[in-house]
């Protein structure tokens, strides 16, 4: 199973293998575990997401983040190609987008991607030198090739980090960081 679409189809059916249980159990760990990072800590600007079910979950991190004055964005799609960050003033302040992901219902406060602190990313897998399997649409890719790779890192549950390494094509990003919900790997 080395080729890319083998390995992102795995990656997808094992997160959807999860259960709903399990997923609420860690999600207060992860939360802990992002709080407590320096990177998190010292950012004024973070880009989170909106978690899809059995995504590692960042709904408390955002509410943290808001209680403690930080300026909190989240990824928009406006076209095939193209992501944006939108600030996130509440989360109940939300609606549902293309592929039913959830999106800020207020007007569009967009911050250019230099001006984050810290952006949190998602991934239907990681492996523990920094490769990461997204959803196939190469949006987070784009999103991050400008930016210096101390900005971000990867979120995900343990048992979506992979042993063997993940193919990556030129464009793919690596992560410096991934914090699960039982604690941060530094990536080589």
């Amino acid at each position: 199973m080395n080729t890319k679409e083998a390995v992102r189809r795995a990656c997808k059916a094992q997160r959807a293998a999860l259960s709903v249980a399990d997923c609420h159990r860690w999600t207060p760990m992860l939360t802990e575990q992002i709080v407590n990072t320096p990177e998190y800590k010292s950012a004024n600007s973070i880009m989170a997401y909106l978690a899809m079910p059995k995504e590692a979950n960042l709904d408390d991190v955002i509410r943290h983040a808001l209680e403690h004055g930080k300026s909190v964005y989240v990824p928009v799609c406006t076209d095939k190609t193209t992501m944006i960050a939108v600030r996130l003033k509440s989360l109940e302040s939300i609606t549902r987008g293309v592929l039913n992901i959830r999106i800020p219902s207020e007007l569009y406060e967009v911050i250019n991607p230099h001006d984050l602190d810290l952006i949190l990313v998602p991934g239907a897998g990681f492996d523990r030198q920094g490769g990461r399997m997204g959803m196939g649409n190469g949006y987070y890719d784009r999103f991050l090739k400008e930016l210096s790779p101390c900005t971000f890192m990867g979120i995900c549950w343990s048992v979506q980090l992979w042993d063997t390494l993940i193919p990556m094509d030129e464009l793919d990003q690596r992560m410096s960081k991934i914090v699960t919900e039982q604690g941060v790997i530094h990536c080589v």
